[in-house]
C-alpha cells in the first residue's frame, strides 16, 4: 500500500511534464481565456451626467461592470489598478466610454476595397443606390477605431459613407479583433445624402436630379412591396417585376428603421425636412448652421452635431496701415456671424428642444472634437448636457442605454480615464477601457526637458531610406503646439506633449493622404533626440538635433 501514493505522484510528474511539452504545440486549441477582474481604485468616478462620486472603486468582471461605489471593497481575486498622485495634481476620474453615433467609412477605406457588386452593375439597378449594402468585416478601419479609441470614444455607430441612399450601418465597440470582435447590431439604421453625384457625367450631375432620383426610389420601394403583397395574396394574376435592393426600406418606410440623412448646410436641412414625411424617422447629421433659421424645423427631429466652428477671420491690415489688406475684403458680414455665432448652435438647439448628440464626423482628428465642445460649454452649453450628448444621448439612440453610456453596474465595462477634466481643450486621457480590456495611453510623468524651438529630423522609413524633417515647437512641455514639414507638406501637430524625457508627438495621417494618427516618440538627451514612430503607413525610426531655440533667428545648419 506504500508504494500507491509514490506511483500516483510519478504518473502525475509525467503528466504534468507531458503538458509542459505537448502544451505549446496545441496553444491555439488548449488555451482558454482567463477570467478578467480588475477594480480601479480610489478614482472620481462621473456615473452619468451630473452624477459624481468624488472617491470611489469601479469592479469591472469578464468585460462587464460589476460594482461601483464609494464603499465598495475590490474582490480577492482582482487585479487592483492604482493611480499616484499628489496634492498638486488634479485627480483621476472615470467616465463612460463616449459614444459616436456617426462614424462614415468611405469605399477606399475598406480593407479590400473592390466589391463584387461594384464590379459587376447590377441590371437595372443606379449607381448611387443601394439601400441593401452593409459594412463587412473587410470594412474595418483599423487605424481610425484607434484614432477614436485615443479619443475616448469605445462605441461607435459605423455607417457607409458613399452614394445617395448608401446602405445600412452597424454599431460596435472600439475594441481590438476587427468587427468579428466587437459587432453589437447590425441594420441600424439606412443611410443618405443628396449632394452626390453620379459617376462618369451620368444622371444625375445636379441637386434636383438627386432629389428626384431619391423620391423615386421611395416611391418604388412603396410600389414593390404593395405590387408583391397582392400578388402573394393572388398568384393568378401576373408576377410583378422584382427590383433589387428595394425590399431593404421597407422598414425605413414603416418607420421602423431611422433614415439619417447627412446634410450640407441650413437649406439642405429645410429641404431634406420637406422631402422626407412625418411618418419616416428621421435624423439628420448636421452642419451648424441650425441657428439660422431654427424657427422654420417645421419638426424638432434628431440631430447628430458635428463641431467644426470656424476660426476668427483675418480683418487685420495687411501692411499695418488704416486700409484693410486686399485679402481682407473677401470676409463677407455673413461669414463675421458665422464665426460669432456658430459655437452657439449647440446651446440654441438644445434649448429649442432639438435632441442633440455629438460627433467627431468632420474633424481631422477625433481628438479636435474636446476643444470646440469646451468652445461650446463657454458659449452657452451646459457641461452635463455636452457630456450627455457623448454617451447617455446616443446610448439611448442607438437602443444600448440598458448597457453603454454610464458607469453602473451590469454597463460594459467601456471607461475613459482622465487626468483631470474630460471637457478641456486637450484632455489628458491616460487609458481607456472597452469590454474590460485596458488601452494604457502614454503615461506621463512630470517634463524633465524643455524642447520648444526648431529640430532637424531624420525620419528612417522602410523602402524610402532617410525622410529629412523639420520639426518646430513652442509652449510649456505639458502641453505643446507646433508643426511637421515632411517634403515641403507643412502639418499642424494634433498633440505634443513631454513626459520625463520622450517627447510624445501626434500628427493627423489625412495631412499626408492617410487615415489615423502618426505617433513620433523621442527621447531627449541635450541638443539631440533618438526615437521611433508609427503610422498608418507603417514604423519609422526618428533622429533629430536641436538646432535653435524658442524665437531664435539663426540661420538653421
Amino acid at each position: 500500500m506504500a508504494s500507491r501514493p509514490l506511483e500516483f505522484a510519478l504518473r502525475y510528474a509525467l503528466i504534468f511534464l507531458c503538458a509542459l511539452l505537448i502544451g505549446p504545440l496545441n496553444a491555439a486549441e488548449l488555451r482558454q481565456p482567463l477570467p478578467g477582474v480588475h477594480a480601479i481604485v480610489d478614482v472620481r468616478v462621473v456615473t452619468a451626467p451630473g452624477e459624481v462620486l468624488e472617491s470611489a472603486t469601479v469592479v469591472i468582471r469578464d468585460g462587464v461592470i460589476e460594482a461601483v461605489g464609494a464603499d465598495i471593497q475590490p474582490p480577492p481575486d482582482a487585479a487592483l489598478v492604482t493611480f499616484e498622485r499628489d496634492d498638486e495634481q488634479p485627480p483621476i476620474t472615470v467616465y463612460a466610454g463616449l459614444v459616436d453615433p456617426y462614424l462614415a467609412i468611405a469605399p477606399d477605406e475598406k480593407s479590400d476595397a473592390s466589391d463584387e457588386e461594384d464590379s459587376e452593375r447590377i441590371p437595372g439597378r443606379h449607381p448611387l443606390i443601394k439601400p441593401d449594402f452593409e459594412l463587412d468585416a473587410r470594412a474595418w478601419p483599423a487605424d481610425r477605431v484607434e484614432a477614436h479609441r485615443r479619443a475616448g470614444f469605445t462605441t461607435a455607430l459605423m455607417a457607409p459613407g458613399a452614394g445617395l441612399l448608401r446602405g445600412n450601418s452597424v454599431l460596435v465597440n472600439l475594441g481590438e479583433g476587427g468587427m468579428s470582435e466587437n459587432l453589437l447590431r447590425r441594420g441600424v439604421a439606412q443611410h443618405a445624402h443628396l449632394q452626390e453625384r453620379a459617376p462618369d457625367g451620368a444622371y444625375p450631375q445636379s441637386l434636383m436630379g438627386s432629389v428626384a432620383l431619391f423620391r423615386q426610389t421611395l416611391l418604388d420601394a412603396a410600389w414593390q412591396q404593395r405590387a408583391r403583397s397582392a400578388w402573394q395574396a393572388n398568384p393568378a394574376q401576373a408576377r410583378p417585376q422584382w427590383l433589387h435592393g428595394m425590399d431593404a426600406l421597407a422598414p425605413v418606410l414603416a418607420g421602423e428603421q431611422p433614415l439619417v440623412f447627412e446634410a450640407k448646410d441650413v437649406l439642405d436641412s429645410l429641404r431634406i425636412l420637406d422631402l422626407v414625411g412625418s411618418d419616416f424617422d428621421l435624423v439628420l447629421v448636421g452642419h451648424g448652421e441650425e441657428y439660422k433659421r431654427l424657427a422654420d424645423f417645421d419638426r424638432k427631429v434628431p440631430h447628430i452635431m458635428p463641431l467644426d466652428f470656424p476660426t476668427a477671420p483675418d480683418v487685420e491690415s495687411a501692411d499695418d496701415g488704416d486700409d484693410l489688406g486686399e485679402h481682407n475684403r473677401d470676409v463677407s458680414l455673413e461669414e463675421l456671424r458665422h464665426w460669432k455665432n456658430a459655437p452657439e448652435n449647440p446651446a440654441r438647439m438644445i434649448a429649442a428642444g432639438f435632441p442633440v448628440l455629438f460627433t467627431a464626423h468632420g474633424q481631422s482628428s477625433p481628438a479636435e472634437l474636446f476643444a470646440q465642445v469646451a468652445t461650446a460649454v463657454e458659449r452657452g452649453l451646459d457641461a452635463d448636457a455636452a457630456l450627455a450628448a457623448l454617451t447617455t444621448g446616443p446610448a439611448e439612440w442607438l437602443g444600448i442605454s440598458d448597457r453603454a453610456g454610464r458607469v453602473a453596474p451590469g454597463y460594459m465595462a467601456n471607461l475613459v480615464v482622465v487626468e483631470g477634466e474630460l471637457f478641456a481643450e486637450k484632455p489628458t486621457i491616460s487609458e481607456v477601457w472597452v469590454d474590460g480590456h485596458r488601452f494604457e495611453l502614454a503615461r506621463l510623468t512630470p517634463p524633465e526637458v524643455d524642447p520648444a524651438g526648431t529640430w532637424d529630423l531624420i525620419l528612417g522609413l522602410e523602402g524610402m531610406g532617410d525622410v529629412e524633417a523639420t520639426l518646430t515647437l513652442s509652449g510649456e512641455p505639458s502641453n505643446m503646439e507646433g508643426t511637421l514639414v515632411v517634403m515641403g507638406n507643412e502639418s499642424p501637430l494634433s498633440e505634443a506633449r513631454v513626459s520625463g524625457k520622450q517627447l510624445q508627438v501626434k500628427i493627423d495621417a489625412a495631412r499626408f493622404g492617410g487615415a489615423g494618427t502618426v505617433s513620433i516618440n523621442m527621447d531627449i538627451e541635450g541638443e539631440r533626440g533618438r526615437g521611433n514612430g508609427s503610422g498608418p503607413f507603417g514604423e519609422f525610426t526618428v533622429r533629430g538635433t536641436k538646432s535653435s531655440g524658442p524665437g531664435d533667428e539663426e540661420t538653421r545648419t
